[in-house]
């Protein structure tokens, strides 16, 4: 597996990148090329559509040596066999972890500190892709990773009713199935912004304003 290859996998499967997407980041020009460089290479490894973001919520070393098995398997279905035996690293810890606690919101409250540094993580390499704030016109390079459609609770929240069980008047919560339907959640494109401090705080006024306030503040982010 030659370089480019490496690329290009681990764009799709890591980076949960379009071929459009991968095919500019090669050097194509996307409007001619319409993807179909990048998807030669998946074609060839077995990959196909549905594999897209499979190691979203692995950290990269990691993604990086999966995708090297993956010409010794040579064969569909490669990855699935490759992510069954390799969990991510990254909520690795919390696998059979299981939490007691009265509401969803209590549960939140509890693990703010952890879904904050899982958020980070799991985008730190795409954070030093973009490299400078978002906003129009911003060549600030300390960034934040900021929320844009659901902030981090509710998103947290919508996973962790997902994985409970009551228990007399408590709950209980399966820690890392949470965690992992939570990262998974932020696959979606324009899950997360990356912003300086002053951006982000202006986010966060704006969020409190009125919706055209709002509208009028993400129209300036270059996506």
């Amino acid at each position: 597996m030659d370089k480019q290859e490496k690329t290009t996998l681990l764009y799709f499967l890591k980076a949960n990148y379009s071929t459009r997407e991968i095919d500019k980041k090669l050097g194509y020009n996307p409007k001619r090329s319409k993807g179909w460089k990048s998807w030669d290479i998946l074609k060839n490894f077995f990959l196909s559509n549905d594999d897209k973001g499979k190691l979203f919520i692995y950290k990269t070393r990691q993604a990086q040596k999966i995708i090297n098995k993956i010409p010794e398997i040579n064969r569909p279905g490669a990855i699935d066999i490759l992510i069954a035996v390799n969990k991510p690293t990254l909520i690795k810890k919390y696998e059979d972890s299981f939490l007691l606690a009265k509401s969803d919101e209590s549960l939140v409250k509890i693990m703010s500190g952890e879904t904050r540094n899982l958020v980070r993580d799991i985008f730190l390499p795409q954070k030093r892709l973009t490299g400078i704030c978002q906003i129009k016109g911003c060549s600030e390079t300390e960034l934040d990773t900021c929320h844009y459609k659901k902030d981090r609770p509710t998103i947290f929240i919508d996973s962790a009713s997902r994985f409970k069980n009551e228990l007399g008047d408590l709950f209980m919560y399966d820690i890392y199935k949470i965690f992992e339907d939570f990262l998974l959640s932020h696959k979606e494109k324009r899950s997360v912004v990356f912003l300086c401090k002053h951006h982000h705080n202006e986010l966060g006024k704006k969020e409190k304003e009125t919706r055209s306030s709002l509208n009028s503040f993400k129209r300036n982010i270059e996506w």
